[in-house]
Order: C-alpha cells, then sequence, then structure tokens
C-alpha cells in the first residue's frame, strides 16, 4: 500500500499542472475571430496600397512612336512643360499621327496643338534674333496632322522673302557707304524700318548705321587731313598727321588714311632734315614730334623721332609744381636720349641736351623732396623746405622754380604766424559794440605791411570801421526819420546832412535826403502845375506856358512840367496856323470886292493885314 500511495502522489501532480495550462474553452473563439479580423484587414490595406499606387514613369528618352499610347502620351505631356525646342519637337512626334478613333485621342491632340504652337513661337523668336536657319528648321518640325502646319508653312515663307529684301537692302547700304553715297545710304536704311523683323528693323539697323557713321566721321576726317597736307605748310602737315591718326583702325578708309600718314610723315622728315642741316635744332625737332614711329623708317629717321620723343618728355616736366611725373618724364627723356647711338647724326645734340635733362633731373629730385616735406604744412616743415630749395644754385637750370615755391613757401610760414592775429580779432568783433570793434582792429593791425595775410587783416579792418560807423551815425538817421515822420522834411534833412561823405552811412543819408527833398519840390510845384493846367483848360495858353516854366530844371516835377508846356505850345501852333488861314480868306474876299466897287482898284495894289494882326494878345 504504501508503494501504491507514492505512485499515485506523482500522477497527481501532473494532472494537476495540466488542468493550470489548459485555457478556459470560451477564450478560444473571441481570440480566433479577433486574429481573423486583424489579418484580414492588414491584407486589405496592403491591396488597397497596391492597387493604388503610382505606377512608375517611363524614361521618356527611350520612349518613340512604337512605345505604349500611356508611355507616349505620359513623355510628351512632360516634354511640352519643359519648353526647350528639342523636347517639343519629341512631344509632337509622340501625339502625331493618332486616329481620331483612339482612346486617347482626346488627351494627345491639345498636346500636339500646344507643343506645335509653342515651337513654332521659340522659332519666331529665332527669327527675330537673326538666326534664320534655325527658325525655319524649327517650323519645319509641325507635323501635318496639327492645324498649325499651314501658319508655319505661311510663315517660313514670310521669314525667307524678308531675308532676301533685308539683305538686298543691306548690300545697298553697303555699297553706298563704299561709294560714300551718304544720303542713298540713309535712304536705304530708311527702307529697313519697313520690315517687321526685329533683327533688321532694330539689330542690323543699328549695326549698319554705325558702320555708317563710323565711315562718314573717317572720310570727314581723312578729307580735313588731306585739305590741310595739300597747303604743303610743314605745320598744316603736321595738324593733317594727328587728325589722320585719329580715323578709326575698323573702318574702311584706314588703309587709304595710312597711305597718307606714311607719305606725309616722309615729307616731314625730309623737312626736318633740311632745318637740321641748317641748324635749326629746334624747328627740326618741333616738325618731327607729330610723326608716329614707324619700324619700317630708316634708321637715322627713328633716331630723330626718338630725340623729338625726348624732348617732347622733358617739356612736359616743367609745371610749376613739382611731382613724381615730372621725374618720370625726365627719367624717361634721358633714356631716350642715351638709347641714340654714338654713330648717329644727333648723338651730339642729343649729348648736349642730356647733360641739360640730368641737371633738370638732380634739380628736380630735391624739389620734389623739398615739396613733400612742405606738404606736412606746418611753420617748421615750410621752413625746412626752404632751405632745401636754397642749395638749387643761381646757374640751375630749376633756379626759377625753387624762387617761386620759396616765395609761396614763405608766405604760408607768415600765414601760420599771423593767423592767430586774426582769430583774436574775429572773436573780439563778435560783440559788436565800438570798444570790442577796435579792440579787434588795434589785433588786426598787428599783421605788418608785405606779410601774406595783410590784405585780409586790411579787409576786415576797413568792415569794422564801417560797423563802428554805422553804430555812430545811426542816431543820426533815427533822429531825421522820426522827423520826417513828423512831417518836419527840412529838419530831417538838416539832420541827415550831419554825416560827411567819408561815412559807412553816407549814401543811405543822401538817399534819403533826395527822397524827402523830392516830397518838399512835389509839394511846392503841385499847386503851380495844377494851376497852370487850369489856365490851359480855360484857353489862355500862353499863361499856362509862361506859369508852368518857372518850375526850374532838377526838380521834382521837371519833367512833367515841360512835357505839358510841349503840349500846350504844339496846340497854340496850331490855333495860331488856322487863325493866319482865317485871315488871309478875309483879306482875299475883301480885296475882291474892292475890285468890284472901285475900277482904279486893279492900277493901285490892295494890301492885306498883317498876318498876326488878328491873333488876340493873349494866344
Amino acid at each position: 500500500m504504501a508503494r501504491s500511495s507514492t505512485n499515485s502522489q506523482p500522477l497527481s501532480i501532473t494532472e494537476r499542472s495540466r488542468s493550470k495550462l489548459r485555457l478556459p474553452l470560451g477564450w478560444f473563439w473571441p481570440l480566433f475571430w479577433s486574429g481573423l479580423m486583424v489579418g484580414s484587414g492588414i491584407f486589405g490595406i496592403w491591396a488597397l496600397a497596391w492597387l493604388t499606387r503610382i505606377p512608375p514613369l517611363p524614361n521618356c528618352e527611350d520612349v518613340t512612336s512604337t512605345s505604349t499610347a500611356n508611355d507616349r502620351l505620359i513623355c510628351a505631356q512632360a516634354e511640352m512643360q519643359t519648353g526647350n525646342a528639342k523636347a517639343l519637337t519629341h512631344a509632337m512626334q509622340l501625339t502625331a499621327n493618332w486616329p481620331e478613333s483612339h482612346l486617347l485621342y482626346a488627351d494627345a491632340h491639345p498636346v500636339l496643338v500646344e507643343a506645335s504652337q509653342r515651337l513654332l513661337n521659340k522659332a519666331m523668336q529665332k527669327m527675330h534674333h537673326g538666326d534664320l536657319t534655325t527658325a525655319v528648321d524649327w517650323a519645319s518640325q509641325i507635323p501635318l496632322e496639327t492645324p498649325l502646319r499651314a501658319e508655319a508653312q505661311s510663315a517660313i515663307w514670310n521669314w525667307q522673302e524678308e531675308w532676301k529684301t533685308g539683305q538686298a537692302i543691306e548690300k545697298t547700304v553697303e555699297q553706298a557707304i563704299i561709294a560714300q553715297d551718304w544720303a542713298a545710304a540713309e535712304a536705304a536704311l530708311q527702307e529697313l524700318k519697313l520690315l517687321s523683323s526685329d533683327y533688321w528693323l532694330s539689330q542690323r539697323h543699328r549695326e549698319l548705321q554705325g558702320v555708317k557713321q563710323r565711315e562718314q566721321s573717317a572720310w570727314a576726317q581723312i578729307e580735313q587731313a588731306r585739305a590741310l597736307a595739300n597747303t604743303g605748310n610743314p605745320e598744316n602737315i603736321g595738324q593733317a598727321l594727328v587728325i589722320a591718326q585719329r580715323v578709326d583702325l575698323t573702318s574702311q578708309v584706314w588703309a587709304a588714311a595710312q597711305k597718307d600718314i606714311d607719305r606725309w610723315s616722309q615729307n616731314l622728315l625730309l623737312y626736318s632734315f633740311q632745318r637740321w642741316e641748317l641748324g635749326d635744332v629746334e624747328g627740326a625737332i618741333a616738325a618731327v614730334q607729330k610723326v608716329p614711329p614707324d619700324p619700317k623708317l630708316a634708321p637715322e629717321a627713328q633716331d630723330l623721332i626718338q630725340f623729338s620723343h625726348a624732348t617732347q618728355l622733358a617739356d612736359k616736366a616743367t609745371q610749376h609744381q613739382p611731382g613724381y611725373l615730372q621725374l618720370f618724364q625726365l627719367m624717361e627723356a634721358i633714356r631716350a636720349a642715351e638709347n641714340i647711338p654714338p654713330d648717329s647724326t644727333f648723338y651730339q645734340a642729343a649729348q648736349q641736351f642730356l647733360k641739360l635733362w640730368q641737371a633738370h633731373l638732380e634739380d628736380l629730385r630735391t624739389l620734389q623732396f623739398a615739396n613733400v616735406v612742405a606738404s606736412v604744412g606746418q611753420s617748421w616743415s615750410y621752413k625746412y623746405a626752404t632751405q632745401l630749395a636754397w642749395t638749387v644754385e643761381r646757374e640751375r637750370p630749376r633756379r626759377l622754380q625753387a624762387q617761386t615755391l620759396i616765395a609761396h613757401w614763405e608766405d604760408e610760414v607768415e600765414r601760420i604766424e599771423d593767423r592767430p592775429y586774426l582769430l583774436r580779432a574775429n572773436a573780439l568783433a563778435k560783440k559788436a559794440t565800438i570798444p570790442a570793434l577796435q579792440a579787434a582792429i588795434a589785433e588786426a593791425q598787428q599783421v605788418a605791411l608785405g606779410r601774406a595775410l595783410r590784405l585780409d587783416a586790411q579787409t576786415v579792418i576797413a568792415n569794422w570801421i564801417n560797423q563802428i560807423e554805422v553804430i555812430q551815425d545811426q542816431p543820426i538817421l533815427n533822429e531825421a526819420n522820426t522827423l520826417a515822420s513828423d512831417g518836419d522834411l527840412e529838419a530831417a534833412i538838416e539832420v541827415a546832412q550831419r554825416i560827411d561823405d567819408n561815412r559807412a552811412l553816407y549814401e543811405q543819408a543822401q538817399a534819403m535826403i533826395q527822397d524827402w527833398t523830392r516830397t518838399i519840390q512835389i509839394a511846392e510845384d503841385t499847386p503851380i502845375l495844377a494851376e497852370a493846367k487850369s489856365l490851359a483848360y480855360q484857353g489862355s495858353l500862353t499863361r499856362a506856358i509862361n506859369l508852368a516854366s518857372q518850375i526850374a530844371p532838377g526838380r521834382a516835377l521837371y519833367d512833367e512840367a515841360r512835357t505839358a508846356i510841349a503840349l500846350w505850345k504844339a496846340e497854340r501852333e496850331y490855333i495860331w496856323a488856322i487863325q493866319e488861314a482865317e485871315a488871309e480868306a478875309e483879306a482875299e474876299q475883301d480885296a475882291a470886292t474892292s475890285d468890284g466897287d472901285d475900277p482904279t482898284s486893279s492900277q493901285t495894289p490892295s494890301q492885306s493885314p498883317p498876318p498876326n494882326s488878328n491873333r488876340s494878345s493873349d494866344e
């Protein structure tokens, strides 16, 4: 029994563990259906993603007219959007020759039309830029199936015809330019403006216009140069050379200008040699300076030109103010003179000038260093620069320039020394009182006669003296103005006359006196002129004239009185002329009457009364 009890114990343990691992039957089916639903969902999502995914785009470079319709349409649409001519041509090739019954024809045909239109537009742009070959090639690529085929062929024909017209006009312009027929060239250029292409209308017209202007200007220059050279005057030939060398090297006339330059250069060289043989070194150098360097010239001619250019450089280095440019020019002149070989005709003269230029260079270096020192702008720097300039002795070639610089630097030293006087004087004068101005004048007077700032000092002193006089005399003018405002003009004039003629306010006082005097004269003479006018209106012209004549010259109303007198005299003369005519008529009538009554009257001439016997004493 004990054994059986021991065997039964492990069996019970195994059964107990199995009972723990076994799930309840109620949980199985919910888990099963849940797993099935999750798996179905995952599978459905995968299937939906697979069904809705975008198919891979075809490689359009490999797509041809034999590819699938979808690939051709997709590539045509994509390449049409790129916009370049090659892609547009490919797009047209892919969408051409589709039958209307094709399922994708409605999508492909608009692509064909749009690509054709874009390519035609690009071809037109090429044409406007002057590339006719490319424009025709692109426009020819438009297929027959597109409605733009006829338009493209028409455009090609128009472009080619316009090109022929433009080339003919271009040839006419070029021939007119060669013939120097500027009017014909301009007329042909105007014809280009009638074309429609931007290439001919703008670009080619502008280019041909520039060629015409360049050639016309070049011919004008060479004709001017030839006119000068034909005079035979060496100076004019030199000017002709200068003008001819300005001719544009790209112009057609340059070849002819070059021949003229060579011929005129030879003439000037011959003239220069003649002047040299006569001992006129300066004349020879002056003549040859206009001759341009030319390696084809004879060695002696080249030496003379080199010598003349050296003298020209040396002459340029004579400015008042020393500088590095002058040093460079002198050094170049010396180098050019040193290059003349000893066996040259001009060697001895070059050596003489060489010594002179070397002396100039030595002095110029001294003065340039002195000028650099003086540029510091301090008193000590000017004094030191002056000492350096004094080392240029009397017999040196730059002595005059040294003296000029010394005078300038000494003036600068005086300005530095005397400027404090003027600064203090100006500070004192700012108070604008008589004591302050007098103190400013005394301070400015310390600038001695002959100093650099003496003129500036005298100018401000004169100004301050005027200010003092204004301060002193202004009360007098104020008093005179007060009297004039009160109506006492004579007293105002008497007060204003106290200002002497050498005072600052004298002119102002005189102007006021003249104004017041005029006012007094007008007040005195207005009644006289008014009475004279009244007499004239009454017919008493002589009395009016006599009364108005009382207004003396220089009075305010004198001109007005003389004008009235002249008018009245003219009126009086007119009245007298009428009276004389009436008197003569009456005398003739009386004579005729007496002849009828007295037979003896024909033997005794009648005497008419004096012409003025009937004038009134007043008129």
